[in-house]
């Protein structure tokens, strides 16, 4: 089942001229189905609302490395280490960075590498990151799909054969395609655990609003599950950074946070640096591709549903000739794969925009 917005959320995208006037942003909630026996590949359609906003009354103290953002709000709250900061005009706009340390008036950011183009004036919003337990409570989980309130069916112990649910991350640091996942998690005896964690509690950890995670549901579970996520619409453009390697092919786990199908056309790639285009249909001219999964297929570590690329200045897909697939759409919440093709440069930045 792909995610629905209620009427009253839909009503507010379409008047989106009128909720930016009013500097107001629709809140709203989307639902997925998590079939048994199968992986639901999701991620944040929605956000946690914004702590704070404010502009930049001075140049940041860097470009680089980890610098400080003193704001014209007059006290931000503690917010290091649990939010971020996302920008909302400026050359930075739409690129979002972990706080490590704040102030009443200050925050300082990690780039991870970039190089931060804000200046004096520009605006941004602090968000909190999305938890475990903020996603899935987990003193609600029950261990029967049927009674369960959220997607996570607790596991009776934390031996394998005891596993219910189970959230996947993708590797986001390995290098290469078809990547296993780097972490699992699981709810038991009321808390969040990680598989070969021992007892300890891992709800605090925290999900990245640009990377899909997998909900895996065993035979164990023999009824779906459901998904549902409450929250604030992303109403401005989102940056995203793709990792390239100039050796190997490399994969990026991607959700966008729009609670909206978006056609090919619309996901803002086309001609930039972010998707290069193939030189041909065949395989051996194939450059950058974009991997979409099927969630309604029953199935444990999927196969893509289909691939698709551009070449001569339309999106076409993998068997489907010289047809154009741009209005093809990817559903809102679901999680999808940029296949980046070898280039030096290490990082590029993809500025997707609202189509609502």
């Amino acid at each position: 089942m792909k995610p629905i917005i209620p009427f009253a959320l839909l009503g507010a995208l379409l008047a989106v001229g009128a909720v930016k006037a009013a500097e107001t942003t629709p809140v709203g909630y989307t639902v997925t189905t998590c079939p048994s026996n199968s992986d639901t590949i999701v991620g944040l359609p929605l956000r946690v609302s914004a702590a704070a906003a404010g502009a930049l009354t001075a140049a940041p103290s860097s470009t680089t490395g980890t610098p400080d953002l003193t704001s014209s709000t007059a006290a931000f709250p503690a917010v290091a280490n649990t939010h971020y900061v996302k920008f909302k005009s400026g050359a930075s706009d739409g690129k979002w960075y972990p706080i490590t340390a704040n102030t009443a008036t200050t925050l300082t950011i990690n780039l991870n590498g970039d190089t931060l183009g804000a200046v004096s004036g520009d605006t941004f919003e602090v968000i909190k990151f999305w938890t475990l337990s903020e996603l899935f409570n987990p003193a609600t989980a029950t261990s029967d799909p049927l009674t369960t309130p959220h997607a996570i069916v607790a596991s009776t112990s934390q031996l394998a054969a005891g596993r219910r649910t189970e959230v996947l991350l993708p590797n986001l640091t390995g290098v290469g395609i078809n990547l296993a996942a780097s972490t699992t998690y699981y709810i038991n005896a009321g808390i969040w655990k990680k598989a070969g964690s021992g007892a300890t509690d891992f709800g605090a950890d925290q999900l990245w609003p640009d990377s899909y995670f997998i909900i895996r549901n065993p035979t164990a579970v023999a009824s779906p599950t459901t998904y549902t996520i409450v929250g604030e619409v992303e109403p401005n453009k989102f940056g995203i950074a793709l990792s390239v390697d100039p050796v190997s092919k490399q994969d990026n786990f991607i959700a966008l946070p729009r609670p909206i199908d978006i056609a090919l056309n619309d996901l803002g790639l086309a001609n930039t640096a972010a998707f290069v285009d193939s030189t041909s249909q065949l395989a051996a001219g194939r450059r950058d591709e974009l991997l979409v999964f099927d969630n309604a297929l029953a199935a444990r570590n999927k196969a893509a549903s289909a691939t698709y690329y551009r070449n001569a200045g339309i999106w076409k897909k993998a068997g489907g000739g010289a047809t154009d697939f741009g209005t093809d759409k990817i559903p809102g919440g679901f999680g999808f794969i940029i296949r980046k093709f070898p280039s030096a440069g290490g990082t590029v930045f993809w500025s997707n925009a609202p189509t609502y």
